[in-house]
């Protein structure tokens, strides 16, 4: 219920991952988000982590604010503990990569060996230019590396980076789920009609 919702920031935290670092690691991909939404006290550390406030839309029609951090974990040779305070992970999937599958075994496995697996993971699929995006990186594909490692509680969405509002509303709307599912927001249900909860690219 709306009169539920804590009137104290929200906070989300995530650990990311990219099967690009070098086009799109989790800091550019945020400046993307932050170019096309309003947040504020945007901090960086080390180029692999950002700080940031963004309000999200209450049931009720009023904004909440929630405290976001995003961490990448970049190389995964550099394997740390993952806090306890992580709420999910967020893989950035480049559909113009060729690599991207070998990445994402990677990836998969570093979380199957170091990582919380009850915790749901979010693959977001990104593209700039549909032409350029390889035949083989689709969803069925994606789905045998997580069906290699057991994983079942993840969320597969598609964005295009050029595109002004689409990775707002991905963020937005995963950010919105963990915190529904903490019980600790009721998003607004106009919004969520809006959203597509399953993201489909033909290929």
């Amino acid at each position: 219920m709306a009169e539920n919702i804590p009137q104290e920031k929200l906070i989300f935290n995530a650990t990311c991952f990219s099967t690009n670092n070098q086009s799109f690691n989790t800091i550019n991909v945020m400046k993307q988000y932050f170019m096309s939404t309003e947040c504020s006290d945007i901090s960086y550390i080390k180029n692999t982590c950002v700080k940031f406030v963004h309000k999200l839309l209450a049931e009720n029609g009023t904004k909440v604010e929630c405290q976001n951090t995003y961490i990448e974990i970049y190389p995964l040779s550099n394997t740390k503990k993952i806090s306890d305070k992580n709420d999910c992970y967020i893989i950035f999937f480049d559909l113009e990569f060729n690599e991207s599958l070998i990445e994402l075994n990677k990836i998969l496995n570093y979380i199957n060996i170091y990582c919380d697996t009850d915790k749901k993971i979010y693959l977001i699929n990104i593209y700039t230019n549909e032409k350029n995006i390889k035949e083989n990186l689709n969803e069925e594909n994606i789905k045998v590396y997580f069906g290699k490692y057991f994983l079942t509680n993840y969320d597969i969405s598609v964005v295009n980076m050029d595109s002004t509002d689409e990775i707002v509303k991905v963020i937005d709307s995963l950010t919105e789920d963990i915190l529904q599912e903490k019980n600790l927001f009721n998003g607004n249900k106009n919004l969520d009609n809006d959203k597509s909860r399953s993201h489909c690219l033909l290929i």
